[in-house]
């Protein structure tokens, strides 16, 4: 499972961010293609978009 942190970092940057609700904060955990059984992106992108913050 990914920290808090990760989540804020990804969910700030992450071209298919679609928030749950309005007026709330960029993150993973309030986008609408995170959670199912595994507590993860499920357009398995997540990864990818970490991955290229640490080249930035």
């Amino acid at each position: 499972m990914p920290s808090t942190e990760q989540m804020k970092l990804v969910g700030e940057t992450c071209s298919e961010f679609e928030a749950v609700l309005h007026d709330v904060p960029r993150s993973c955990e309030t986008c609408v293609h995170w959670g199912g059984e595994s507590e993860m992106c499920g357009l398995d992108i997540f990864s990818d978009q970490l991955t290229s913050l640490d080249q930035t």
